[in-house]
């Protein structure tokens, strides 16, 4: 076995050792070191604290991750056929099917399960959403569940999207007067992309011709001061800032370059199935300069990570409206920070390049790979994933199995 594939498998060793909850098969976000975690109440889940957008607890991105780790399992079991992976799979999809099927409203799908096994936050988002249907989407083309469970995931994934199309496409939170989080109407390629791809992939597993109505209309439609149509947004890419500009997120707007991709897949006309083609290369491109970023890594900056989270309490306060959740959520962030400087650390140093890498990944590109692929190898060998205490490097195995990677 070369060294990538052996670092990957290493990593994703490490994810079921610390980072998968072994009851309800969902991510946690940070662990400790032998797999310590500490999980909110129902109490803390019922009030929000330290938020209720749940930032800084180990629930707050269970079918972020567990959506795109999913998507990363689905290409291992494509590449391997062997019953491990099989087995991973289904048990990353039953926890995404497992957190939607717990949600008290329509369209709203939660974070996590707190420490009553079914307690959570009030408080979803677009960006937790997109990636759960992303992943249960691949899964379903993956031809490993069952009918039963087929027909289960196909009709959780239609009646959680026309929900939130009834929402005008946005968010809604648990309890309605929190209002919503997010949304996907917003005419920019971010939402673009995700928008189409619903629509497309809902039609490409229901056959409905409702979600193929919208997707050509959403297509064509022109959006924004500029009045460019959605098209032409998905054709430009995404655009990143210098890998020194602290605010450049690879690892939420990757979940764009996913939809394109799918796009791509799905799309039967040449020449629109060429501009989204056109904008995974845009992408791969501009998010290449981030890959460096994983030479700044040290593993001795923040060794004393704590995963006691509860220190933010004392900054709570009750919040009547998500845009509150929100505010709070985010004035604590410089509280975890400190506490904790690894977190920050690794986000820089070992969350955004290896985004960057799925980003190339998923374009498929010949020349992009070719200018990258060595880089993107020594990333995968890059880090000593047992000392990692963030969950985000389960990116790595997505990364090589898109490609599977194997000269590298």
């Amino acid at each position: 076995m070369n060294s990538a594939a052996s670092a990957v498998e290493a990593a994703h060793a490490e994810i079921w050792r610390r980072f998968v909850d072994p009851v309800h098969h969902t991510l946690v976000h940070y662990a400790g070191l032998q797999g310590e975690v500490v999980l909110p109440s129902p109490e803390e889940c019922a009030l929000g604290k330290p938020s209720g957008m749940s930032w800084s607890t180990p629930i707050e991105d269970g079918p972020f991750f567990g959506g795109l780790y999913l998507s990363g399992l689905c290409r291992r079991w494509e590449a391997r056929r062997d019953e491990e992976s099989a087995v991973c799979a289904r048990r990353i999809a039953e926890g995404l099917v497992a957190l939607a099927q717990a949600s008290p409203t329509p369209g709203f799908v939660p974070r996590g399960f707190g420490s009553d096994g079914r307690c959570h936050y009030p408080i979803s988002s677009e960006d937790q959403v997109f990636p759960w249907f992303y992943g249960l989407w691949r899964y379903l083309r993956s031809g490993l569940p069952t009918a039963d469970e087929r027909e289960t995931v196909v009709d959780l994934l239609q009646a959680t999207i026309a929900a939130i199309r009834h929402h005008g496409w946005r968010i809604p939170c648990a309890r309605p007067e929190l209002g919503y989080r997010g949304s996907y109407i917003r005419p920019t390629m971010y939402d673009s992309s995700r928008l189409l791809f619903l629509h497309r992939a809902l039609y490409d597993l229901t056959g409905d011709g409702q979600w193929e109505e919208g997707y050509r209309r959403h297509l064509a439609e022109p959006v924004g001061q500029r009045s460019r149509t959605r098209l032409e947004l998905c054709a430009e890419g995404m655009e990143y800032g210098p890998p020194e500009q602290p605010d450049t997120c690879l690892w939420t707007t990757a979940m764009a370059q996913a939809a394109l991709a799918g796009l791509a897949q799905l799309e039967t006309d040449p020449e629109i199935r060429s501009r989204y083609e056109q904008g995974l290369v845009a992408s791969a491109e501009r998010a290449a300069a981030h890959l460096a970023r994983g030479l700044r890594f040290d593993p001795e900056i923040g060794r004393d990570f704590t995963v006691d989270w509860r220190f933010l309490n004392a900054s709570w306060h009750p919040q009547a409206t998500s845009e509150e959740a929100i505010a709070l959520a985010r004035s604590q962030l410089p509280l975890w920070a400190a506490r904790n400087p690894r977190s920050p650390h690794e986000d820089d140093t070992m969350r955004e390049p290896l985004f960057a890498a799925w980003i190339i990944a998923l374009a498929h590109h010949p020349a992009s790979l070719a200018r990258h692929r060595e880089t993107m190898g020594r990333l995968l060998c890059h880090y000593p994933w047992s000392q990692l205490c963030t969950a985000t490097f389960f990116i790595a195995e997505c990364v090589y199995y898109e490609l599977a990677l194997d000269a590298l």
